[in-house]
C-alpha cells in the first residue's frame, strides 16, 4: 500500500462527506428559499427592470437562470456550487490529515451551510462567491494555471458587484495574489485589481442603466443618515439640529419626538415604517438630511461614535434571535407578485423540520459571528506563518472576510444574522484547508 494512502482515504471522505451534505442541503431547501426581497428580485430579473434598491447584477442572475427554467432553483445550483465547488478544489490541492474529516463534518451540519445556503439572498451569493474566487487563487498559485486567475478575476467582480461594501475584498485579493509564489508579484497584482475594480463598477453601471430609474441609493443613504441622527437623538435629547431645523423644521421635529420612542440599534425598520417619518423623509429637501448628518459627525463626533458602534455590535453580536433573523424558511413575499412568478407562499414541512433543526444551535457558539471572527483571526496568522502555496491565498479570504465585516460599522442598520455569513463561512474554509499536510 502507497504510504499517502491514508490521506487519500481522507481526502475521499471528506469529498463524499461535503457530497452528502449538499445532497441533503438541496432535498431540504430547494427549490430556493425567498423572502420579500428575493421575491422582488426575481420579478425584477423577470422583467429587466431592476429595482434600484437593490443591485441590479444579483436580479440579472435571476432573469438569466429563470429565463432557462421559472424560478429560483437554477440559480440556487448555481449559488451554492459555487462554495462546494471551492471547498471540493480545497480538498484537491494537497494530502489531506484525518482532521479534514471532522472539519468537514462540522460543515455539512451547521445551519450556515444546512439552512442559509438554500436561502435566495445576495449575502448568500456574495459570500459564496468570494471564497470561490479566493480559493482559485490558492489553485492559480499551486499550478499556476491561468484559467484560475481569470476564474478569480470574475468571480471576485462579481461579489464586489453583489454587495457593495465587498469592494473592499479586492484589493485584498491582489495583495494575496501579488504576495503567493516563490517572487512577489506586485504588477500581476496591480493588474488583478485594475480588472476586477473595472468589471465589478462596470457590470453594475451598465445594468442599473437598465434600472427603474428610481432613487433608490440615494434614499438608502439619506436613510441611514436619518438613522444615525435618530441613535443620537435617542441618546441626547436635547441635541441640536440647527441646520435641519432651518431646512426641514417640520422633519427636524417630527424626528426629535419620535427617535426616543421608535430608535433601536438592532434595525431600522421600526424608526423607517413610521408613517410620518417615511413621509417627511421622502420630502425632506436635497442635500439637507446630508448636512444635518455631517453636522452630527463633526460637532459631536464622539456621540456619532457611540451610535455606531452600538448598531455594529447588534449586527457583529446579534443578540436576539428572533429580530436578527436566526432563520428563515418557505416563501414570502407580496401576494400579487407571488402570483404572478407562479410561487407558493407558506412553508412545506421540510421547512418546519429544518427551521427547528436550526433552533437547536441558537443559544450555541455555532451562531456567534464573534467566536468564528476569532477563529478567522487565529487561522490567518497561522497560514501567514506557515507560507505554503495557496496559504496566502486562503489568508486574504480570511483578512478580507474581517475587513468586510468592520465596514458594517459605518453602514449597519440591522442585525440579521446573514449580513455577515460570510465570515462564518471563510473561517470554515480557512478551517478546511489549514488540515492539509505538507507535501
Amino acid at each position: 500500500m502507497r504510504s499517502d494512502a491514508p490521506d487519500v482515504t481522507a481526502r475521499r471522505a471528506a469529498s463524499a462527506i461535503l457530497l452528502g451534505g449538499f445532497a441533503v442541503m438541496l432535498a431540504l431547501t430547494a427549490p430556493g428559499q425567498l423572502t420579500y426581497d428575493s421575491v422582488q428580485q426575481l420579478a425584477s430579473g423577470r422583467s429587466g427592470a431592476y429595482n434600484s434598491w437593490h443591485p441590479p447584477i444579483m436580479a440579472w442572475l435571476l432573469g438569466v437562470f429563470d429565463a432557462t427554467l421559472p424560478g429560483t432553483l437554477l440559480f440556487l445550483l448555481f449559488q451554492t456550487l459555487l462554495l462546494l465547488g471551492a471547498w471540493l478544489a480545497l480538498l484537491s490541492l494537497k494530502p489531506r490529515g484525518s482532521g479534514t474529516v471532522l472539519v468537514a463534518l462540522a460543515i455539512v451540519l451547521t445551519p450556515q451551510f444546512l439552512m442559509f445556503q438554500g436561502q435566495i439572498w445576495k449575502d448568500i451569493l456574495g459570500a459564496n462567491t468570494a471564497i470561490a474566487g479566493f480559493t482559485a487563487l490558492g489553485v492559480f498559485a499551486k499550478t499556476e494555471r491561468r484559467r484560475w486567475l481569470v476564474a478569480a478575476a470574475l468571480l471576485l467582480a462579481l461579489a464586489a458587484g453583489v454587495r457593495q461594501n465587498a469592494l473592499v475584498l479586492l484589493p485584498v485579493a491582489a495583495l494575496a495574489l501579488a504576495w503567493s509564489g516563490p517572487r512577489k508579484r506586485w504588477l500581476l497584482g496591480t493588474g488583478f485589481l485594475i480588472v476586477t475594480v473595472t468589471l465589478g463598477l462596470g457590470t453594475s453601471l451598465w445594468l442599473v442603466a437598465h434600472s427603474d430609474g428610481g432613487d433608490g441609493a440615494s434614499a438608502q443613504v439619506r436613510l441611514g443618515q436619518a438613522y444615525d441622527l435618530a441613535g443620537a437623538l435617542a441618546r441626547d435629547p436635547t441635541l441640536p439640529l440647527p441646520s435641519l431645523t432651518a431646512e426641514d423644521p417640520e422633519f427636524a421635529n417630527v424626528l426629535r419626538q419620535k427617535s426616543p420612542v421608535l430608535y433601536t440599534p438592532l434595525r431600522n425598520d421600526p424608526f423607517a415604517a413610521n408613517p410620518a417619518i417615511n413621509h417627511e423623509l421622502s420630502n425632506v429637501p436635497e442635500g439637507a438630511m446630508g448636512r444635518a448628518w455631517m453636522g452630527l459627525v463633526t460637532n459631536d463626533p464622539l456621540l456619532y461614535l457611540r451610535v455606531r458602534m452600538a448598531a455594529f455590535g447588534a449586527v457583529l453580536t446579534t443578540p436576539d434571535s428572533g429580530v436578527c433573523h436566526f432563520s428563515h424558511n418557505g416563501i414570502e413575499g407580496p401576494p400579487n407578485l407571488l402570483r404572478q412568478l407562479g410561487l407558493t407562499p407558506g412553508k412545506r414541512p421540510q421547512d418546519r423540520a429544518l427551521a427547528n433543526y436550526a433552533h437547536l444551535f441558537f443559544a450555541t457558539p455555532v451562531y456567534s459571528h464573534t467566536l468564528w471572527g476569532v477563529l478567522a483571526l487565529v487561522l490567518l496568522v497561522l497560514m501567514l506563518r506557515r507560507g505554503e502555496p495557496g496559504d496566502a491565498a486562503i489568508a486574504g479570504l480570511l483578512g478580507g472576510a474581517l475587513l468586510f465585516t468592520f465596514t458594517f460599522a459605518a453602514i449597519s442598520i440591522a442585525c440579521d444574522y446573514r449580513y455577515l455569513i460570510l465570515l462564518d463561512l471563510a473561517a470554515m474554509t480557512g478551517a478546511l484547508h489549514w488540515t492539509t499536510k505538507k507535501v
